[in-house]
């Protein structure tokens, strides 16, 4: 007797960092059911969005494709609706998928964001048999969706997040017996900014606490990111709550045991550290994301730990072949499942790509440079355009204080990170033009958010103190 095929529950958050979770010790974090999850489930402790924002990390995930080659590299690009997406693959393979919440791929041409608020046509579903989405907006209490070919806007009750986890667990209750297996996707809006709408009860948790800093935020950000973080961990409390709704709703579908569960983020949030708001930085706290994966059939319903930086692209053919099913040749991204099944055992060479093709929004506001790099389970390697630019030792310098770069001491793995570098960017065909190579080409040069100006050029707070230099 052959055995079904486990049904799949995929959620993510918008800018929920790795490091802002109960169980990788951020105490002013109450995350009791997601660190419950994590003691039941294989942690990639360093997983990571190689391109963090919004828009790559969702195309690359829904292709398993890298930016440059879906072309989404920027916020706010069309994706090809022709694309083969992870949900035609598991449509081939016999899955029923869904998604349902932000989606943020179909664009806006004339580089306004004027579609946020469109209704997403059919065909720029990427194939989903049930869709339950908008394109973007951050009113997480005024929040919308459309459904299917549906153009009518219905509204979300109350806190988008609360009643798109009931959504989620309709689905899950609707479908968790059929033949068919399902593949559902849930993407949640929060923590993402604004940071002080969570709901109120939320919000009063952190209303007087005192909210304890990273090392590396420096002084003059420490104000920022106090106010900031207060309703960052409100809307983290939400969302904690949220989880519960779906994962109570595997339980009493009694599927929960044959199920792979992923909680996950597109990408990480500065939050003030190195004196930096937001994404797009190629530092811990912008790249590194969530990612717990239950699957009690294959793993157990132990706490286990994978240190593979597994990244976007990675997703959709490690999904299918934890399924056994085949991955379409045109996903770039590897497939770790044979790690996850055993299988195989970690090198500890494995590393994540980090690209900003084109800089733009904030990475621009700070006069930083397009960039190319590595992220290892212990090394940070980046080289922009100007030449090499950090390297981080992340094993003894967790919160990258110290910048190695063309320290004599550290010449050695600078070279052959480099080396890695250069070898997968050739693999890849990356020539690692200058942003406004890529920008004219694919004729977004026009685009509002890559024409903001330059306003305050960054440097290391910490650069006098480590005594090293460029």
């Amino acid at each position: 007797m052959s055995i079904r095929k486990p049904n799949i529950v995929f959620i993510f958050a918008d800018e929920w960092r790795a490091q802002a979770t109960g169980y990788a010790g951020d105490t002013n974090c109450k995350t009791p059911n997601l660190d419950a999850l994590a003691g039941e489930s294989l942690n990639f402790s360093n997983a990571v969005a190689g391109c963090p924002v919004c828009c790559p990390y969702r195309a690359s995930l829904m292709t398993g494709q890298y930016p440059l080659t879906h072309g989404e590299y920027i916020n706010d690009v069309e994706l090809n609706p022709d694309i083969d997406s992870i949900a035609n693959a598991f449509g081939r393979s016999g899955y029923r998928t869904g998604y349902i919440g932000k989606w943020h791929l179909y664009g806006s041409p004339e580089g306004k964001r004027e579609r946020r608020g469109s209704y997403v046509p059919r065909e720029y579903q990427l194939g989903f048999d049930d869709w339950w989405g908008f394109e973007c907006t951050h009113d997480y209490n005024n929040s919308w969706y459309y459904h299917n070919d549906d153009q009518t806007r219905h509204p979300w009750e109350g806190y988008d997040a609360f009643a798109q986890s009931r959504a989620a667990a309709e689905y899950i209750s609707t479908h968790a017996r059929d033949e068919q297996p399902y593949m559902l996707m849930l993407s949640w809006g929060p923590p993402h900014f604004p940071d002080h709408t969570a709901p109120e009860e939320y919000r009063a948790r952190y209303r007087e606490r005192d909210i304890i800093l990273r090392p590396n935020v420096p002084p003059a950000s420490q104000e920022m990111a106090r106010d900031s973080l207060s309703g960052y961990y409100a809307h983290i409390a939400a969302l904690d709550d949220c989880l519960a709704i779906v994962r109570n709703a595997l339980r009493e579908s009694a599927t929960e045991e044959e199920t792979i569960f992923i909680v996950t983020a597109d990408h990480g949030d500065m939050m003030g550290s190195q004196g930096l708001i937001w994404k797009q930085f190629a530092f811990d706290e912008s790249i590194r994301v969530p990612f717990l994966l239950r699957y009690p059939r294959l793993l157990g319903n132990v706490a286990r730990t994978c240190p593979v930086p597994i990244d976007a692209p990675d997703i959709m053919p490690t999904l299918l072949g934890l399924c056994g099913q085949p991955v379409p040749a045109s996903v770039e991204g590897t497939d770790w499942s044979p790690i996850i099944r055993g299988e195989v055992q970690p090198s500890g060479d494995e590393a994540a790509l980090l690209t900003i093709p084109a800089v733009f929004t904030t990475i621009q506001e700070v006069g930083m440079k397009p960039y190319r790099g590595l992220r290892s389970s212990r090394y940070t390697y980046v080289r922009d355009t100007d030449g090499p630019r950090f390297l981080f030792d992340n094993t003894v310098d967790q919160y990258q204080m110290r910048n190695l770069i063309d320290c004599p001491e550290s010449a050695a793995v600078q070279a052959d990170l480099e080396k890695q570098l250069q070898t997968r960017l050739d693999a890849m065909g990356d020539e690692f033009l200058p942003g406004e190579v890529y920008l004219e080409r694919d004729s977004l040069s026009h685009y509002l958010e890559a024409n903001t100006p330059v306003k305050n050029v960054w440097s290391s707070p910490w650069e006098d103190d480590a005594k090293v230099t460029r």
